[in-house]
Parts: C-alpha cells; structure tokens; sequence
C-alpha cells in the first residue's frame, strides 16, 4: 500500500523525532523501493506499508531491513544479535591504528555476536588469525553467515561461555565489547532496544557489573604475548572502576572517550603506553 511521507512520520512520532523520521524516510525509500540517496528526499509517498507498520510497532530499522553499517560494510542483523553500534566502530579505528604495521597478529573477540568487531579486525590485518567467541549458537550463526559473505577466512568461530571456560593459546590482540548495562539503567535505554535486542548480550548482574571484564584481565595475564594488548568497551559510568580492575592485574591502562565525549573504551597494555 502507498503511504505518504506524513503519514509515515505520523506513524512513528511517538517513538521517533521529527528529524529521526525524516532519517527513516530517506533510509527506507532508498533500500526498499530502489530510489538513490540523492532523491529520496524529494520522494513524497511510497509502498511501505509493511516496513512502516514494523517500525510503528518499535523494531529497529536495522532488523526491519536485515543488515547494519559497521566499518563501512554490510552485517546481516536480526534478533539473535545486538546492532552494532556507531561508537563500537572507534575501537576498530583506534586499533587499527595502533597496529599499522602489523599484520601477522593473533587476535581474540570475546562476545562476537554478528562479528563485526572480529570481521572488521580479520579484513583489515588480512594475514592475521582472529578466534571469535560466543556463548550463543544463534549468534555464530549469524556471524558466520556476515564472514562469508565478506569474505574473511581468517576467522575461526567458536561457542563457548567464557565466564567458565577460556580458550588455549597465546593472543597479541584481546577484543571484547561484553555485555555491561546494569538493570538499573534500563530507565535510560529506549523500547526499541529492550523489546528486540537480546537481553543476554546486554545485562550484567547489579551486584557484579564488571564480572566480564574481571575475566578478561584475568585470562589476559597468562595469555597474551609479551607486548599484548587488550581493548573492552565499557559502561561509561563505570569507567575509573573498570580502569582499576586492569591496573590491579598490571596494566598500563587509558580510558578513551568516543566520539560523544562518554568514557567508553579501556586500552590496557602490557607494556608502558
């Protein structure tokens, strides 16, 4: 059925501003009715009744159209895994940056869920070996199916809760963006998000809000090389605590902050920094 752009902005106003809509108008017309970026703007009405009444119903864009943009690629997407966020991409920029020169490395991604840390990670140092780890089958399958589809061979999946088993082996590189939204902090989290991402992925206990990242300092003692480092996004309102923990076990450690001025990564080394 035929919608107009009104229509479809008064269908979502109660979950999406004006300018959001607007955002969703163009994103829409141009990837279900074929119409290129530079005239979906000036697109008045269109067939997207199904898509619009998914979206009036609060599920994000990314799973009504399948795929998320991450590092300038496409990951399917859909409710057996997080969206890859904006600001997860920065830790994939910061570290290939820090790496230029490297390529042969050894990299571990704990959490993977679609893969695109690791994905991103196994493309951009092409002679490298990335272990990929989930607990969830669901999300390795979908993470399998976005390495294909990219073409990156160098990653090796693996299921495996990591809070009670760790992989062998020596690693450069450990990489994780671990679940770390107390249930506290729900009031500060959208519908759209609660109602359709996997709880699993997102939710820590209250009482041990940086369990996983205990773990990775732990295991990073005795498996990373001599000049390894460890990169984690975090809760931005548990940054120095989450700081503390790895200059416990010896790190030298940063807190960055992402594009929006929130603490949001922890670059731990081994080494000075």
């Amino acid at each position: 059925m035929i919608i107009s752009r009104e229509h479809f902005n008064n269908l979502l106003a109660n979950i999406y501003s004006k300018q959001e809509c607007g955002i969703l108008w163009r994103r829409v017309v141009c990837e279900v009715c074929g119409v290129e970026p530079a005239k979906a703007y000036f697109v008045s009405e269109a067939d997207i009744s199904d898509v619009s009444a998914r979206l009036a119903s609060g599920e994000p864009i990314e799973y009504v159209l399948g795929f998320a943009e991450f590092c300038s690629k496409r990951f399917m997407v859909d409710k057996r895994v997080l969206i890859p966020r904006l600001e997860t991409q920065e830790i994939v920029h910061f570290m290939g940056k820090n790496h230029n020169k490297q390529d042969c490395l050894r990299i571990l991604d704990i959490g993977t869920g679609s893969g695109c840390i690791a994905i991103s990670l196994a493309l951009l140092f092409s002679r490298s070996k990335v272990t990929a780890l989930d607990i969830s089958a669901d999300a390795l399958a979908v993470a399998r199916q976005n390495a294909k589809a990219l073409g990156a061979d160098n990653v090796e999946f693996v299921q495996s809760d990591f809070l009670k088993e760790n992989p062998e082996g020596m690693f450069d590189i450990i990489v994780s963006n671990p679940p770390y939204v107390r249930p506290s902090e729900i009031h500060t989290m959208p519908e759209r998000v609660l109602g359709y991402e996997p709880h699993n992925a997102l939710f820590v206990p209250e009482n041990d809000p940086l369990v996983f990242y205990k773990a990775i300092s732990e295991y990073g003692v005795g498996h990373l090389s001599g000049s390894g480092n460890i990169y984690v996004e975090i809760n931005q309102w548990l940054g120095s605590q989450t700081a503390s923990l790895f200059k416990a076990d010896g790190y030298s450690t940063q807190v960055l902050k992402d594009s929006f001025g929130e603490e949001r990564f922890i670059f731990a080394s081994k080494n000075q920094i």
